[in-house]
């Protein structure tokens, strides 16, 4: 008898902590929905020294900071040769100006986040981009290789 009631106390417990799990991974998504993010999605283009690495279906995403004139920029899943791994890739302080119908995006040099690091070899330079109504293109050298994105709104 003791044993029946240890048992049906023990699965009670398991029940409740699952329910409270599901519980903060619901939150965390909410959290992540309501964010400040515009995402578009396209092809990455890398001019590599070892050939062109061109990857479709890449996306990016443009998130707001708290100055009103600076984006950061994540390019998911990008590959920027061949042999290189596919990771994400985090372009901090991009100057945005907006005019009527363009919203310009710049910046002279920017050190990306990779991996959950610096990436100090593939600084970013001479990022240019502009987003018309529903497109984002933009140019870069990451490191000595430079690298192109076009995409469309999601």
């Amino acid at each position: 008898m003791k044993k029946t009631v240890y048992l049906l106390l023990a699965l009670m417990a398991a029940f409740v902590s699952c329910d409270k799990v599901e519980t903060e991974k619901e939150e965390q998504t909410e959290t992540v929905e309501k964010s400040d993010s515009t995402f578009y999605s396209g092809t990455l283009v890398a001019n590599a020294s070892s050939g062109d690495c061109e990857t479709p279906d890449t996306r990016v995403s443009i998130n707001a900071t708290a100055k009103t004139d600076s984006v950061t920029i994540t390019i998911f899943k990008a590959k920027l040769a061949q042999r290189m791994p596919a990771m994400d890739i985090v372009i901090p302080n991009i100057t945005v100006q907006k005019s009527d119908n363009v919203t310009v995006l710049t910046s002279e040099r920017a050190i990306p986040l990779a991996m959950g690091s610096e990436f100090p070899n593939y600084t970013v330079t001479g990022f240019s981009g502009e987003i018309k109504a529903d497109e984002l293109s933009f140019s870069l050298k990451f490191g000595s290789t430079p690298t192109s994105f076009t995409g469309l709104l999601q």
